[in-house]
């Protein structure tokens, strides 16, 4: 989710839908997300998700032909398109909009709508 795969032409065009989606609070939330808060049934399943859904490179095309999608359905297509087919991004994104919606803060109420 760090990396956008293209031309640099391309690169600024994924990254302003990616901070659209406000994708870099979603990458460090995910990297701050502890195994204790997912519905995950093994510690290393969950370190093995986070893993593969943190160090995907963002495929351009994905991204610019569902920038209209919420960013957990572009996760789940861009592991496709990038065949990676035993990694889904439900269990990890669930956890983080139950975290959202506990929080107090608005702008976390809003962000877990968007995911």
């Amino acid at each position: 989710m760090k990396e956008i795969n293209g031309s640099e032409k391309q690169k600024k065009l994924v990254q302003v839908v990616l901070d659209e989606k406000e994708v870099a609070l979603i990458i460090k939330d995910i990297e701050e997300l502890e195994f204790n808060d997912t519905k995950y049934k093994s510690a290393e399943k969950f370190e093995y998700d986070r893993r593969i859904i943190l160090e995907t490179a963002w495929n351009v095309s994905v991204v610019l032909q569902n920038k209209t999608s919420k960013i957990s359905e572009i996760v789940d297509i861009n592991l496709q398109r990038n065949g990676i087919t035993d990694v889904k991004g439900k269990k990890i994104f669930s956890a983080l909009r139950a975290k959202y919606k506990e929080s107090n803060i608005i702008d976390y109420n809003e962000l877990a709508e968007i995911i």
